[in-house]
């Protein structure tokens, strides 16, 4: 089952003119590259994990330019908390999962996921889930902007 699914997936992603390439990943069965938009050199995983016969994940992130980072950083630490709590607030109820990486307290990576369930699995869900991925990668991106000024998207460090 997996297989077909990995199959109708790829065409998925070929047929929306965003599929880039299939990459070796011992720890899954199927790994593909989304680049999204095309030639925009912001890429998503779209991974068939090993442990799970049952799902997809969808996964991006965002690392922060040097600049966007020293800027966060050399904020008061209340001024820097309240940027990152709103962040927070905002993901919080996506249903795509996040971390901040290393930690909250040394933000240089914005990480997002989303599964994607093989049960409920169909061209408009497995699309929603990788646009709503890339959406969160902009979303970082228009606040760090925003809050910094600087960089347009294809200036970003990108992280996947």
């Amino acid at each position: 089952m997996k297989d077909a699914i990995a199959k109708k997936v790829r065409e998925w992603l070929v047929d929306e003119g965003i599929y880039k390439d299939k990459i070796a990943d011992e720890n899954a069965d199927y790994h593909f590259i989304a680049e999204i938009p095309p030639n925009s050199r912001q890429y998503i995983d779209i991974v068939f994990p090993k442990n799970r016969d049952d799902m997809i994940v969808v996964a991006s992130g965002v690392k922060l330019s040097d600049e966007h980072y020293r800027s966060l950083m050399s904020l008061g630490e209340a001024k820097r908390e309240e940027i990152l709590w709103e962040i927070k607030f905002r993901l919080l109820f996506l249903e795509t999962g996040f971390q901040i990486l290393p930690n909250v307290k040394d933000p240089q990576i914005f990480q997002f996921t989303r599964e994607v369930y093989f049960d409920g699995l169909n061209k408009n869900l497995f699309m929603d889930a990788v646009k709503q991925v890339h959406r969160c990668k902009l979303f970082i991106i228009w606040m760090m902007q925003k809050s910094f000024g600087g960089h347009s998207e294809a200036d970003m460090s990108m992280y996947r």
